[in-house]
């Protein structure tokens, strides 16, 4: 299975910039549902991830959110996929990375965002189709 529109969530307005504070990162996690979100620089280009991990490791330093900007504590140089990375591909990564999400990206640009559970629902939702369908 190749990345598809049905996979990928096109979520470019849930990225960040650099200059985020920790608060704003922490309220569009909330907002969008997402386990991570890229940090992107003027051109769109994905410069960093970051995480509730990242958030949540902070808050148990004492760091104040309001405080820290997101790339003082985005992981640098993030793996990305391609419009071409096929699901299986993914699932591995994220396995092996211990990955929650992996942004996509077309010419260096993000274009949106794989996250497990996307992922997950891309395998599973077919067959819920099917047995919804079959029990009407």
């Amino acid at each position: 299975m190749v990345i598809t529109d049905y996979i990928m969530l096109l979520h470019k307005r849930a990225s960040i910039k650099p200059g985020s504070t920790g608060r704003e990162i922490a309220y569009k996690l909330m907002s969008t549902g997402l386990p991570g979100l890229p940090v992107v620089n003027e051109s769109d280009e994905v410069i960093g991830v970051v995480t509730a991990f990242d958030l949540l490791g902070n808050i148990r330093e004492g760091v104040d959110l309001s405080e820290i900007a997101a790339e003082k504590i985005m992981s640098k140089e993030p793996k990305t996929a391609d419009m071409k990375t096929s699901a299986e591909e993914l699932i591995e990564i994220m396995l092996e990375n211990n990955f929650t999400m992996i942004p996509v990206v077309k010419d260096r640009k993000l274009v949106g965002i794989i996250d497990r559970t996307s992922l997950l629902n891309a395998y599973v939702e077919p067959v819920l189709h099917r047995y919804f369908g079959e029990h009407k």
